[in-house]
């Protein structure tokens, strides 16, 4: 299946498409509301919300806007590169839940390696437990998305860092 048509297939198979997909497979959170479909032998996550796929999407591009200085975007027309996607909702995330727990956000251990290994143990670890269920705890507590204090959230996005990549060791070949 080329990429095309694997868009087409998950445009069609997945019509309320989870606006924290990339954080959902990189196993940083879970949700309540998130259900998981099998594509063309990838992951993928639906939202079994229209309603809290919409308060989704309103946190994410308020996120985006928010965080676009310190990510050095200019102009947003929706989802960012992947490492910018990755911070920007993982590290939003993040900085959310420390802002509703009045946590100090600057003096936090961002994410590491360890914090969220791949696998089946990574949902008992999961740094944020329900994305949805800790967007509706802040429109609870600040009456609106609008409401919430985005400028607190944005030093969390910028001190998240992505784990490192291994790199493989180039092999020596020898001439003979």
């Amino acid at each position: 299946m080329d990429e095309d048509n694997y868009r087409l297939a998950y445009k069609e198979k997945n019509p309320t498409r989870c606006y924290f997909e990339k954080m959902l497979l990189m196993r940083y959170g879970g949700c309540e509301k998130a259900s998981k479909l099998l594509l063309a032998e990838r992951e993928a996550f639906a939202c079994g919300s229209e309603f809290a796929q919409q308060q989704c999407f309103k946190l994410i591009e308020n996120l985006r806007s928010s965080a676009r200085f310190s990510l050095q975007v200019t102009q947003i027309d929706g989802p960012l590169p992947h490492a910018k996607e990755i911070k920007v909702q993982v590290g939003g995330m993040f900085g959310l839940q420390q802002l509703l727990s009045s946590e100090d956000l600057t003096q936090t251990d961002i994410l590491n390696d360890d914090d969220a290994k791949f696998g089946e143990q990574s949902q008992e670890h999961a740094p944020i437990e329900n994305i949805y269920g800790t967007v509706k705890e802040a429109v609870e507590q600040y009456q609106s998305l609008a409401g919430i204090p985005y400028n607190e959230i944005v030093k969390a996005i910028v001190n998240f860092k992505l784990p490192e990549r291994k790199r493989k060791k180039k092999r020596r070949t020898t001439k003979r």
